[in-house]
């Protein structure tokens, strides 16, 4: 039960890091200031995006969705996934006038990172070791 928990965490993750790193992406080509500006650093990180930035990012939730399926590195895991929830909840936090629109964005990237603090939590090696001595 626990897998699938985690890899739900995951699937919950994705909408909002997609949204904040459109946010990112987005900020970056508006503050240029010019229409040509914007268009060509668009362009600029459309060209880094294609064949780098979507093959380690793929791989990177790949290998975080992995890493929750094994017991001993699902504390990791978990961790990974706090980190990428409460990142893009930052983010969404920071570049929009918090709507009743962005509200799923956000809990869906609050709800990820809780299960995943709790996975880091109760997975955690010390913590088995000290709930078994006592």
């Amino acid at each position: 039960m626990r897998p699938v928990l985690h890899l739900l965490s995951v699937v919950l993750v994705l909408p909002g890091f997609a949204l904040a790193a459109a946010f990112i992406i987005l900020g970056r080509a508006i503050a240029t200031d010019s229409l040509l500006g914007v268009f060509g650093q668009l362009l600029a990180d459309a060209l880094w995006l294609v064949p780098w930035g979507l093959l380690a990012s793929c791989a990177a939730v790949l290998l975080i969705a992995l890493a929750g399926i094994f017991t001993r590195t699902r504390w990791l895991a978990g961790l990974c996934v706090a980190f990428l929830g409460i990142g893009s909840t930052v983010v969404l936090l920071m570049n929009s006038n918090l709507s009743w629109d962005e509200l799923p964005f956000v809990s869906l990237g609050l709800a990820s990172s809780g299960i995943g603090l709790w996975f880091a939590f109760t997975e955690h090696p010390r913590a088995q070791h000290a709930t078994s001595a006592a």
